[in-house]
């Protein structure tokens, strides 16, 4: 018999795991053409600046409610979301733009929200570049 062994997986949470999740609320078209409710919640993986704009990575759950309070389903979807950086005390918090999240195929429609704890930007090496690559050797063997 064959066995293959797997690498366990880290058990250490990542950064910010242990903030509580974002409340949000959209609304939707339901199968029965009424208008729906969805109730979820994001974890928050990551806030990156770039160039382009201030993004937010994460992880949305909904629970999608038919207008009779009847249920619809319940779906988990992985995305990215645009948001602005408001200046909030002595820093910045952000708040995700009013976005379309797919869930079960079905298009939820989410309002502006404010993520209340912004996530920490991770430690470790910095992406600050000094010019030659290390160990790279100038013409004739010359270490720049």
């Amino acid at each position: 018999m064959t066995v293959i062994a797997f690498r366990r997986r880290p058990t250490a949470a990542p950064e910010g795991a242990g903030e509580a999740p974002v409340a949000l609320e959209g609304t939707f078209r339901s199968p029965r053409g009424r208008l729906g409710r969805m109730r979820g919640s994001l974890r928050v993986h990551r806030l990156v600046i770039v160039p382009r704009g201030t993004f937010v990575t994460g992880v949305f759950t909904g629970e999608l409610r038919d207008d009779d309070g009847s249920l619809v389903g319940v779906d988990t979807r992985r995305a990215t979301i645009a948001a602005d950086l408001v200046r909030a005390g002595s820093g910045y918090l952000p708040v995700l733009r009013p976005f379309q999240l797919d869930l079960m195929g079905i298009t939820v429609q989410v309002p502006a929200t404010t993520v209340e704890q912004a996530p920490t930007p991770p430690r470790g090496r910095s992406r600050r570049r000094t010019g030659a690559r290390p160990g790279w050797q100038g013409p004739q063997g010359v270490p720049s």
